[in-house]
């Protein structure tokens, strides 16, 4: 199965695609500074939970190398991760890796390597990881037809391997006659944007629709579910996903048909005990107010940009991992 790298790194550097400029250009960004990463993580150029999880190790392994390389000590290392957890609130793996790359007990003249060390690891065990959401999800799934409604990204852009919701969408076409329905996701449109360009590679048959004709084409075109990642899943299974996630799963209530969330271990949050807990990014207005240059609102108009919203665990039909399917009622 194709699929791209959203991250590659060595012990040199870091290349993303920028994901800002997709699906008209391609471009790689070649990174050999953590605070590129910082950037680019805080302006999207890379963006998805166990992609930001990736692209913070490695980050942390270019401020350990940087710190070695000036005589710097163990606290200035902690400083640098502490910066680099800041890059975007919501998204747990991020916290996941940095705290993983906390616990290396080592020396400063050893860190690097085994930093760099930990950044490999958690880079493949979330492209394994990937592999077995997919193939777990899709043994649900016995209709061989299949009518599949998504949100946002949640490919290969968003993860190092085949994906999270897409990845599941990915192995059930391997066996599945499925079309899938991409809803465009404003205001940044990751559907339009990412996932479109990505079923389009992957040769998936797909209708791309705005985010306002969702509960008409799930009436009209009998859509059989509803597949979606998740950024941070609370104790008690609230979801945080990219907004419009929680317009979906009342949908899918009202319809009578299955919200699945796919998304690895490293994404539960058996700290946060449910979804009032978990802290939701607030970007700029100008994201809704403009696209890219063309102002879309009058300049002075007021506008609200939460990042993501919480879905309550009661809509969600079962939460699916690399190690296990969930069901409600969810306690992790």
């Amino acid at each position: 199965m194709n699929y791209v790298k959203s991250i590659d790194f060595d012990r040199q550097k870091a290349e993303i695609i920028d994901q800002t400029l997709l699906p008209n250009d391609f471009k790689l960004l070649k990174i050999t500074d953590y605070r590129e990463m910082i950037e680019a993580i805080k302006t999207l150029r890379i963006r998805g939970a166990p992609a930001i999880g990736i692209a913070a190790s490695v980050a942390c392994y270019l401020a350990a190398k940087e710190i070695q390389t000036k005589n710097g000590n163990y606290s200035d290392f902690l400083e640098a991760v502490k910066e680099i957890e800041a890059s975007r609130p919501t998204a747990v793996n991020l916290f996941y890796a940095c705290n993983g790359i906390r616990a290396i007990n080592a020396e400063i003249k050893n860190l690097p390597a085994k930093v760099y060390d930990y950044a490999e690891k958690l880079r493949d065990y979330e492209i394994d990881a990937c592999r077995k959401m997919g193939e777990n999800g899709a043994r649900l799934i016995s209709k061989k037809s299949l009518k599949i409604l998504t949100h946002c990204n949640t490919g290969s852009l968003a993860t190092v391997g085949i994906g999270t919701a897409l990845g599941m969408i990915r192995v059930l076409a391997e066996s599945h006659d499925v079309h899938v329905f991409v809803d465009e996701t404003r205001p940044l449109l990751q559907g339009a944007r990412l996932t479109a360009w990505e079923l389009g590679e992957s040769g998936i048959p797909y209708s791309l629709i705005t985010d306002n004709m969702v509960a008409s084409v799930i009436r009209s075109e009998k859509i059989d579910m509803i597949i979606t990642g998740a950024d941070r899943i609370a104790a008690n299974g609230d979801s945080a996903n990219k907004i419009g996630t929680f317009n979906l799963a009342v949908l899918a209530k009202y319809f009578g048909i299955p919200l699945y969330i796919v998304a690895p271990e490293t994404t539960l949050d058996s700290k946060i005990r449910n979804g009032e807990e978990i802290i939701i990014e607030e970007r700029s207005p100008s994201e809704v107010k403009q696209w890219r240059d063309v102002k879309t609102a009058p300049e002075n108009a007021n506008a609200k940009n939460p990042a993501f919203d919480v879905t309550p665990s009661e809509l969600i039909k079962a939460i699916i991992t690399e190690k296990n399917v969930y069901s409600y009622p969810y306690q992790f």
